[in-house]
């Protein structure tokens, strides 16, 4: 078992020094945040960092959650995990490297009660105040000059989850060349600002046909067009039990939403269908939208259009001709069927910048083109790019969860129940 400090200051936390630690200064100390490729836990909170939902079946009683908090040590942002019963209340991340001569791993956390956090089968106990823990190379079977844990680094909490239990997570790295007993903190502490799935919604009203046929619990299908976040880019990340690709496209966010209104409305019968396109853009998806989308789609079934990501990424048009290119998208479906719904793009590398004026774009063509549309990148952005990272397996890519995530906020626009996000 490792040993933990908890923290208390005159701010309301202070270090016990744990036993075996060297005593340096912290000058002497430097921390490093861990991640993938330039993506850190510090900068990209919760980016490549996915909970192991377990097999599919497991995965759909959404045990459990995480989005970013304010209430951190560092830098204003750290990780919220919500664990209900029966959840596996594991995290894992895609590293294989880690700072030779560094001491080992490092990291703050707190929980709603005491439990253990698991790396490599060594314990430490983490309290309801935040503690700062330390597993060092040595303890977890590796040396510190050839720091190896395999191809993931796994934080597990000790169950069985037997009831709700949460766990912050902050500044998750190593140390080196010793660990450091005091580092410089920065605690924030306060509720998480929240947005509600009526922020986000434009036009529902023109979709009152599908309301008719659900509230009528008529069968219908929803035709799902877009990029590769339709396509399921890293879907499975941290959840790699969830292989066939019958799974993965089951809880992709269309998929999701089907199931949602089908539980609404208290029938079953909507069926989800897939056409995504990995790194395409809407003027790219003009080209096989008869072929796919009006080939496929019957009279008043539910279109979903969604492209930007790459539009307003590797193609670098403006978010004006992103929403040029989404109504040509339009106008060809609206020869099959006048119930469409757009999505503007989850968040990546250029899309930030651009969040207000998507935005802007977006309300703009559910008004004029009369269809609605639910505004994923105000969702991501709504506290700032900080804090836009968390529901994300990589750049513009959701995992499980933010797909799930994606299809709640989307739903109330046919179900009229509004929700919050995060609940």
């Amino acid at each position: 078992m490792i040993r933990s400090s908890a923290i208390a200051t005159s701010i309301g936390l202070s270090l016990l020094a744990s036993i075996g630690w060297s005593v340096v200064s912290a000058a002497d100390v430097t921390f490093t945040s861990i991640g993938m490729d330039t993506d850190t836990f510090e900068d990209h909170t919760g980016l490549w960092f996915r909970p192991d939902l377990g097999s599919a079946a497991e995965a759909e009683q959404n045990a459990t959650r995480v989005w970013a908090t304010k209430e951190s040590v560092t830098g204003g942002v750290a990780l919220k995990c919500v664990f209900e019963k029966g959840s596996k209340a594991k995290l894992s991340l895609e590293k294989a490297e880690y700072l030779p001569g560094s001491a080992g791993i490092t990291f703050y956390a707190k929980a709603s009660r005491p439990i253990k956090a698991i790396v490599n089968n060594v314990t430490a106990d983490i309290g309801t105040d935040w503690t700062k823990v330390d597993f060092a190379w040595d303890k977890l079977g590796t040396t510190a000059d050839k720091p190896n844990l395999g191809w993931q680094f796994v934080l597990a909490f000790q169950g069985p989850i037997e009831e709700r239990t949460w766990v912050v997570i902050d500044r998750l790295g190593v140390e080196s060349p010793t660990f450091d007993p005091a580092p410089k903190l920065e605690p924030q502490a306060g509720p998480d600002q929240s947005i509600s799935s009526n922020d986000l919604a434009y036009g529902g009203e023109f979709l009152a046909k599908t309301v008719a046929r659900l509230t009528a619990k008529q069968p219908f299908k929803i035709v799902a067009l877009g990029d590769s976040v339709t396509a399921g880019a890293q879907i499975q990340r941290g959840s790699w039990g969830i292989s066939k690709p019958e799974e993965k496209v089951s809880m992709l966010y269309f998929a999701r939403l089907a199931r949602l209104l089908e539980q609404h409305f208290g029938f079953q019968g909507i069926t989800p269908v897939q056409f995504g396109h990995g790194g395409w853009t809407a003027k790219q998806g003009l080209g096989v939208i008869d072929a796919e989308v009006l080939a496929t789609a019957g009279a008043d079934d539910l279109v979903i259009l969604e492209f930007g990501a790459n539009d307003m990424g590797w193609a670098k048009v403006s978010p004006a001709d992103w929403k040029a290119g989404m109504k040509l998208l339009i106008d060809r479906a609206k020869t099959k069927t006048d119930q469409i719904l757009v999505l503007s793009p989850t968040v990546g590398v250029g899309i930030p910048a651009q969040a207000g004026d998507i935005s802007t774009m977006l309300k703009q063509l559910a008004l004029e083109e009369h269809v609605a549309a639910v505004d994923i990148t105000k969702l991501s952005m709504y506290r700032g790019e900080p804090f836009a990272w968390a529901w994300l397996a990589n750049h513009y890519h959701p995992d499980i969860l933010g797909h799930l995530t994606m299809a709640e906020m989307i739903a109330p626009v046919l179900t009229g129940v509004a929700r919050t996000y995060p609940e």
